[in-house]
């Protein structure tokens, strides 16, 4: 997380350019007749506008002169001259734009004598962004509209914005621009990128490419609100009149072809067809349409893309107390598919339970076994030799044998306790014994196992290559299933509630109906009482098999297979627990297996290839799921309220979240405490849905800010990863911001929430306002491609997507300058992109509180300096040069000159000189700002301003230090560009402001050394030590 400093000097701030085009406008005099331009976009009321500016008798009005079609004009004769060719055709205005605006702006015919409209008083015409998008008309636009300071701007605009998309695709739709009325039956569907790409444009062409650098003199604003209402626009009229020097009492009637096309206070909820989801995506945004539906409290329930998880309600206890095949279990399957509007599944399906077991808890392999492996899968010279060997089981000594018959038959139990007899008809056990087992690898075995099963039984031989390798196993009993439903189990499950079976086989139905699935595109997890809201038990269809050839791919060994599953459909909105469906797992789950545990990297390509084969399987549906994880590192102790509020943090919409707390505080006192959070939240959450669950993670040291995150990063399995901070309060719409985001920009990899810092509260706040070292904090609100965001809240794409991506070690332990160049590391992966990939969404909000309890922390502000000097060397290619600064002037070159010139006393002085002028310029510079803030004395203001600059200095001494302990003699006089190109404007106005600084600081040491000299009566040379130290160099 880091706070910059140095950047508010040129923010806010008028530039060079505009401040000369201030300056010279007051002696710019307008002669003759008045030239204007109507600004605008389309379906704005443009045609309305220049109607009535068209029938006043004073103003000769044209309309789209440079659209790329044709040259658009209410005086057609304008154009040519009578019995001769026309003079201005579009391709005779492309050649020569500037010589067409020029005979616009004389507001003659073609022969340059006869006035258009005899005694007019002000020309003008209509524009709109896409006529100056060629390179020849841009700079056209520029300098001769925009720029020039005696044409006059009309600047017209609606403030609903979603009615300007709309009417917009309906004039496409019907080629209807002007005349007739919209059909009442034409509905539109609105991407909601395509609509956030035109809200991004909109913006953009109002507030900066349409923004005169005198605009309060040469600019007129009118909405279109203002326009359509008779009452508002008798008001505004006049004022129009006044600015563009024509008569001012005229009665001006529209043009009998402007129709309104749209009824009045139109429903646009009926007129869009994706309305719901439309408004879920925009409803936390600024879209002018929402906020005032949001301020009546008239949005509309966001649509539930899957609602799975939400119907454990008081019914939910008969499923698990009626028999399935009871006449009460009909009745009330069909009362519930009624109101669920979902296919009732046919009363019985049939199932395959895969039931490896083992009599031994873990078993050794003897150089034989290991010799038949390597020769069966050609090991000896393969890299996965380890893995195979390692995922055997551990030498030790069998299981007592009633031990092993007493788990079997509890197993067996609690099948025909949980299930009916014609369930059981249906259902068949796959049972996996080892080719050696003593104890149930014999006949009489196997035919107390048939009694002991309430159904069917198939035996099926496990090799020893397979030993251990449960994911092998698993795929090898899979190929013997011939049923519906398949599910791996074991000797050491105890099943617990009845019609399981049904109620999942119910799940399947209502996915497939929900999300216009195939039947069994799905995975339904039971809960695992022994691991709580992880799918240890996933249930997959024939389909799934039948697609993929197997239930999970090759190259799992023994763990990873389960969570794959859930992940692989959760893209999908296809995976879904039943909590009803419980059961006792007694050896695996999170604690001993009869196995040493290995996991595999499935994260990245293994599960990234099945997504595209699930995919393809599907039909090329393209997924519409989202998974999102919360990363949280926690060092603060006492801190359990603030995580509270971030784990009870609940999304509007299908969302399957895994929130991460990354512990790297070692204290035993605070790792306990946070688990204890940990598990009362998951169990009172899991009572409901296993969609959201805490995990935590925590190791014996404090290693860093970094570390932590990156702990968390590679932990998950989620497309998304949003970064939160453990001291800030998020919003409770934060997941559905980020969720309504990514819908908005499919493109975006990095999404930058909005953070808050509270409102000064002493002398430290104040001037930690006044210098807006927390401006990054809030880029989110400043533009909509920020160029990085503080980790407080930020989200990105999962580690699986780009998994070289990682928070580097060489940055503070608390944290500075590593949020920068990770998102650079994002921008560098993604450089190839068309777009932009990082995203602004200030809809996401957090709080956060002052550091240090709002008291002064020098130190805090200095580790941020210390991290972003590593940027310096870290990312050169995002620097720039600039003239020393004052500590690097006194540190480097001031040293040098004494030396050369033998006068230590007066480089003290010199020293003391520049800090002392620097922080006059920076007491300046920041005075107006603090006055803002503090609102008090002239002596406090005062102190806040030079507290401001002192911030800003500390900032600077550390960095120079910092490049001084590395030796990075490259990286002085280099700043960072924290704006990564977007704002070259700043950037010049940095480089200007060190030379103008370098100077002044010249002068007085120069002045300095000069006065010394004289006071000695020795030999003024300074030009002689510079001259010594030009030799040096």
């Amino acid at each position: 997380m880091t706070g910059v400093a140095d950047l508010y000097l040129y923010l806010k701030k008028p530039h060079s350019k505009d401040r000369w085009y201030r300056l010279s406008s007051h002696f710019v005099n307008s002669t003759g007749h008045t030239k204007f331009a109507v600004l605008s976009w389309k379906r704005t009321g443009s045609n309305l506008l220049c109607g009535i500016l068209h029938n006043h008798p004073d103003i000769t009005m044209h309309n789209e002169l440079f659209n790329t079609i044709d040259i658009f004009t209410y005086h057609p004769s304008f154009k040519t001259i009578q019995n001769c060719e026309a003079l201005w055709t579009p391709q005779t205005r492309d050649l020569d734009p500037v010589g067409f605006l020029r005979f616009v702006w004389s507001g003659m015919l073609a022969d340059g004598e006869t006035p258009i409209k005899p005694g007019f008083k002000a020309v003008g015409f209509k524009s709109f962004p896409e006529h100056w998008i060629t390179p020849r008309n841009e700079d056209v636009w520029q300098q001769e509209i925009l720029e020039d300071l005696r044409v006059k701007k009309i600047i017209l605009w609606r403030q609903d914005e979603l009615a300007v998309f709309i009417s917009m695709k309906r004039a496409e739709k019907t080629n209807a621009y002007m005349t007739h009325q919209y059909p009442s039956d034409l509905t539109i569907h609105v991407d909601p990128a395509e609509f956030q790409r035109f809200l991004n444009n909109y913006n953009n062409t109002f507030q900066n490419k349409y923004r005169s650098p005198i605009s309060k003199r040469d600019t007129f604003i009118i909405e279109y609100e203002q326009l359509v209402d008779p009452i508002a626009f008798e008001e505004i009229a006049p004022k129009l009149w006044r600015f563009l020097g024509v008569q001012d009492d005229a009665k001006i009637q529209t043009l009998k072809e402007t129709v309104r096309q749209s009824k009045p206070n139109e429903n646009l909820s009926l007129v869009i067809s994706n309305y719901e989801e439309l408004e879920f995506c925009f409803r936390h945004s600024k879209v002018k349409h929402f906020v005032e539906k949001k301020e009546k409290g008239k949005l509309m329930h966001p649509p539930k893309v899957l609602p799975l998880n939400d119907h454990v309600k008081t019914d939910e206890l008969c499923w698990s107390l009626i028999s399935p095949l009871s006449g009460a279990w009909k009745s009330l399957r069909a009362e519930r598919s009624r109101q669920s509007g979902v296919s009732i599944p046919p009363d019985l399906q049939s199932w395959s339970l895969l039931v490896p077991i083992c009599s031994r808890a873990k078993s050794g392999l003897t150089s034989g076994d290991i010799e038949t492996i390597k020769q069966r899968f050609n090991f000896n010279s393969n890299r996965f030799l380890d893995l195979a060997l390692s995922s055997q089981h551990i030498p030790n000594a069998y299981i007592d044998r009633e031990s092993c018959w007493q788990m079997l038959e509890n197993f067996a139990k609690s099948l025909k306790a949980t299930s009916s007899s014609a369930e059981l008809k249906l259902t068949e056990c796959i049972v996996g014994i080892d080719e050696d087992d003593i104890l149930y690898s014999n006949k009489a075995a196997k035919i107390r196992i048939r009694k002991m099963f309430p159904c069917a039984v198939h035996f099926v031989s496990i090799k020893p290559a397979m030993y251990g390798h449960v994911c092998k196993i698993w795929n090898h009993l899979g190929r013997q299933a011939k049923h519906d439903y398949i599910v791996l189990l074991g000797d050491d499950i105890r099943l617990l509630d009845q019609g399981w079976q049904q109620r999942i086989v119910r799940r399947f139905y209502e996915v497939s109906e929900n999300e216009d699935l195939p039947l069994g595109a799905a995975c339904v997890a039971m809960k695992d009482l022994a691991f709580p809201g992880f799918p240890t038990f996933p249930v997959v269809h024939r389909w799934h098999v039948g697609k993929f050839g197997s239930i999970i791919p090759q190259q799992f060994a023994n763990q990873g297979g389960d969570p794959y599953l859930y992940e692989l459909y959760s893209r999908y909105n296809a995976s879904s627990f039943e909590v009803t469906c419980r059961l006792e797992n007694t050896i695996g789950g999170d604690g001993d297996a009869r196995y040493l545990k290995h996991q595999i990297n499935w994260r990245a390509h293994v599960l990234t290839e099945n997504l595209k084969h699930l995919r393809e399987s599907l039909g090329n549906l393209r997924p519409r799921g989202i998974c999102l994880d919360v990363v949280v590192p926690s060092y603060r102790t006492n801190n359990n309220e603030f995580l509270k509020r971030i784990l009870l943090l609940r999304a509007t919409v299908m969302l399957y979240v895994r929130f991460w707390i990354v512990v790297d505080n070692p204290l035993p006192e605070h790792i306990e405490s946070v688990k204890n959070l940990a598990n009362g939240i998951n169990e009172t959450s899991l009572k409901k849905d296993c969609n959201y669950f805490v995990n935590v993670i925590h190791y014996a040291e404090n290693r860093g800010a970094s570390y932590a995150r990156n702990m968390g990063y590679n932990f998950t399995t989620a497309d998304w990863v949003l970064f939160l901070d453990d001291d800030v309060i998020p919003e409770p719409n934060i997941l559905d911001a980020y969720a309504g985001a990514i819908k908005r920009y499919p493109e975006g990899k990095v999404f930058v929430g909005l953070t808050n810092l509270p409102e000064a509260c002493n002398l430290w706040t104040q001037m930690l306002c006044t210098c807006n070292v927390g401006y990054f904090y809030g880029i989110a609100k400043e533009t909509v491609r920020p160029s990085w965001g503080v980790t407080a809240n930020l989200m990105v794409r999962g580690a699986r997507c780009n998994h070289t991506i990682q928070f580097k070690q060489i940055f503070p332990k608390t944290g500075g300058g590593e949020d920068i160049d990770f998102v650079y590391q994002y921008k560098k992966w993604h450089h190839d992109w068309k777009t932009p990939i990082t995203v602004g969404v200030p809809e996401a909000v957090v709080s956060h509180p002052w550091w240090n309890s709002g008291q002064t922390c020098y130190s805090q502000i200095m580790g941020w300096a210390w991290g972003d000097s590593i940027c310096i060397t870290e990312w050169p290619e995002k620097t720039f040069l600039v003239f020393p600064n004052w500590i690097e002037l006194i540190v480097c070159l001031l040293p040098i000159i004494s030396v050369c010139s033998g006068q230590y006393a007066a480089g003290i002085h010199a020293a003391l000189g520049v800090f002392v002028l620097e922080h006059l310029l920076k007491g300046w510079k920041y005075f107006d700002d603090a006055k803002s803030v503090c609102e008090e004395t002239s002596l406090r203001t005062c102190l806040v301003a030079l507290g401001a600059g002192s911030v800003l200095s500390s900032q600077e001494v550390t960095r120079t230090i910092a490049l001084i302990r590395r030796q990075s003699f490259f990286s002085f006089s280099r700043r960072v560009d924290w704006f990564d190109g977007s704002k070259p404007n700043i950037q010049l106005d940095i480089q200007l402001g060190s030379i103008v600084r370098f100077g002044l600081f010249v002068a007085v040491i120069w002045s300095t050394f000069r006065n010394s000299s004289m006071l000695s009566e020795t030999e003024p040379d300074v030009g002689i030590a510079l001259g010594r130290l030009a030799q040096i160099a």
